[in-house]
């Protein structure tokens, strides 16, 4: 993984995380807006997504720049492993937002229009290099993963209960091959052991979880997802 910490500019004061940008990346781009001294860290290993987000960006550059934010886009998939590995990506003819490292045994996300290797890493061993010196906890982190949402909560290893404050993740487990754990029940019981509780904010659809060491920051942290 690249030494990432670096971009982060002096001048930052808040860091929120969104993993799977999909093709527009409207929650992020919401963050953008409604944020000041940003530092967006993104996760998106399908190519064509992160061209059409990038696009995006570009639009409101003079909102980015004004209101003093950052985005960083880091080009892998996120999983359970132990070490960097390199996993098959499977991306959709329908729609490239639903590109999974899970193949889709659902008819209406279409046929795989192509299959590719990406490189994948752990939420730890991301953390590993973020620059905690600077940044006491993580805003938010909002996962949209096609199915690998679960696998990517429990790979951060106690980085989620000592440093992050929401969490907002999909349960996605019927639509791809392989992804039967990826459900709200399997999240909450795991989230739990994190110091985590379900949450109902009026700003979010799917389910979504905070730590209970930051419960004094609830008002403090602007959160999105849609």
């Amino acid at each position: 993984m690249q030494e990432y910490s670096k971009d982060i500019p002096e001048g930052v004061t808040n860091i929120k995380i969104d993993i799977g940008l999909g093709m527009m990346n409207v929650n992020s781009l919401d963050w953008l807006e409604k944020n000041t001294n940003l530092c967006l860290l993104c996760f998106e290993p399908n190519l064509e997504s992160r061209n059409s987000c990038i696009n995006h960006m570009n639009s409101m550059n003079n909102i980015i720049k004004n209101n003093n934010n950052t985005v960083i886009i880091l080009p892998y998939a996120l999983s359970n492993i132990a070490e960097p590995t390199k996993l098959n990506f499977y991306s959709m003819l329908h729609d490239g937002g639903t590109s999974s490292l899970y193949k889709p045994i659902d008819a209406r996300l279409g046929p795989i229009k192509y299959e590719t290797v990406v490189d994948t890493y752990s939420l730890k061993h991301f953390f590993d290099l973020f620059p905690w010196d600077r940044f006491e906890y993580i805003d938010y982190i909002k996962i949209d993963a096609q199915g690998a949402d679960f696998d990517i909560l429990k790979s951060a290893g106690d980085y989620l209960k000592d440093k992050v404050v929401f969490i907002t993740a999909e349960p996605e487990s019927e639509y791809y091959d392989g992804c039967q754990d990826n459900t709200t029940k399997n999240m909450i019981e795991y989230l739990k052991t994190q110091n985590f509780e379900q949450i109902n904010h009026p700003n979010t659809q799917d389910p979504t979880f905070l730590n209970n060491k930051f419960k004094h920051l609830y008002n403090k942290i602007y959160i999105k997802q849609i």
